[in-house]
């Protein structure tokens, strides 16, 4: 299975093209004309809904400001020094294991490191 996902600002681009490699259609926050770089977590969580799109994030705003009605479902990093490679990774393994519709609130990806 594949996801649908977009990656936060904070989110290295190497992460982008490891998950686009498994086969993941993956967005970039920066790349988004319509959202771009420094938008607010509220924009995002809406275009996420909008697009059908996870968020992936270093962002723990995303976990304690953002509730979770206002998005599809964010893939959260706690540890910003972890390799992209382990964090497509983990989001590979864990598609594997769930389909997007299954995930509906916040998936702390270190469990799947």
């Amino acid at each position: 299975m594949t996801y649908r996902l977009l990656l936060d600002e904070n989110i290295e681009y190497q992460t982008r093209h490891r998950l686009r490699s498994h086969g993941h259609d993956t967005e970039h926050v920066d790349d988004l004309a319509s959202i771009g770089k420094g938008s607010d977590d509220h924009s995002i969580a809406a275009y996420c809904t909008r697009e059908t799109r996870l968020v992936v994030t270093y962002d723990d705003d995303f976990v304690l400001e953002i509730d979770e009605s206002a998005h599809d479902g964010v893939l959260y990093v706690n540890d910003a020094t972890v390799s992209a490679k382990a964090v497509a990774d983990a989001i590979h393994r864990l598609s594997s294991q769930y389909p997007q519709p299954q995930i509906r609130d916040v998936v702390y990806l270190d469990q799947w490191m």
